[in-house]
């Protein structure tokens, strides 16, 4: 469906098809539960492979065995948005930028939402009560404020806490190839899911860049003003790339030192912590009010 209304709206995109692949005999179950997952959920045209038969595909990929996805690619996704954007508002949708939601209450089995100007929140440190400057009663809610879901969800007054999530974060780092005037790979290449993400992979764009990651880096002691504020550092560290080097090299022996570059880095809101079975949403209704809880990854 993505393909049919990239090309019906002329968004750059390319699909390229990608490769899972298991570098250690301990991976190979784990990769065929990937296989059966996905054709219990309908992807289409998944095809198991040995080793050679990757390698054939490409030559500088190293693994025991490979999961070739055909139908994944990649997609201009600035593109995509402003054309989503437009299309929404062709049907009535109303975008209001530089505002921010601050909070709100129920009343009377309805939700009012408090609102504000950002720029009013530039210098806020949380030691002084927020005061809307307008208040709406919408008939449905979706909260899908990404790193803020949870703890805005805390500032409706009479929302019970034991239906907010609890709240973790991962952030996630990626480096570029550098030093390089050919692409080693023509497909996305993927190692088997990890704690937290889903391991340092090949990420193609469309002008050829090649970008690895990204990594998990759990964050905690993040304050709820912090987070509602978005205040989270996303800068991406020169010395970690030496923790890429190994998990890259596991698929790509022939990486070179000093060929990454810093990228870089997002911060994925995550309803499940280290350790725990991954979550993906929550969906919750109360009474007439839906919310939606997203775990967006970058």
């Amino acid at each position: 469906m993505l393909y049919k209304y990239c090309s019906e709206h002329n968004i750059p995109h390319n699909q390229i098809g990608k490769l899972i692949v298991a570098t250690g005999s301990s991976e190979i179950p784990k990769l065929h539960n990937l296989m059966n997952n996905g054709i219990k959920n309908g992807v289409g045209g998944l095809v198991m492979m040995e080793g050679s038969e990757a390698t054939r595909m490409e030559p500088e990929l190293r693994c025991l065995k490979a999961l070739l996805s055909p139908v994944s690619g990649i997609v201009d996704t600035h593109s995509l948005m402003l054309s989503l954007v437009g299309e929404a508002e062709n049907h009535g949708a109303t975008f209001s930028y530089n505002t921010t939601v601050i909070g709100g209450h129920i009343e009377e089995n309805r939700l009012s939402l408090h609102i504000s100007e950002t720029k009013h929140l530039e210098n806020w440190n949380g030691k002084f009560p927020l005061q809307p400057e307008m208040v709406l009663i919408p008939k449905l809610v979706v909260n899908s404020a990404g790193l803020s879901a949870p703890v805005l969800a805390k500032r409706f007054d009479g929302l019970r806490s034991a239906v907010i999530p609890p709240t973790y974060y991962a952030r996630g780092c990626y480096f570029t190839l550098s030093n390089t005037t050919i692409c080693p790979f023509k497909h996305l290449i993927y190692p088997i899911p990890e704690d937290g993400g889903l391991g340092v992979h090949v990420t193609l764009d469309l002008n050829g860049q090649v970008k690895f990651g990204p990594n998990v880096e759990w964050i905690d002691g993040i304050d709820d003003v912090s987070s509602f504020l978005n205040k989270f550092d996303y800068s991406v560290c020169t010395n970690r790339a030496k923790l890429f080097y190994p998990e890259i090299r596991k698929y790509y022996p022939n990486l070179k030192d000093g060929s990454l570059d810093p990228g870089y880095a997002g911060i994925r809101p995550k309803l499940s912590g280290p350790r725990q079975s991954p979550v993906d949403f929550v969906i919750q209704v109360i009474s007439c009010i839906l919310f939606l809880c997203l775990n967006l990854k970058c």
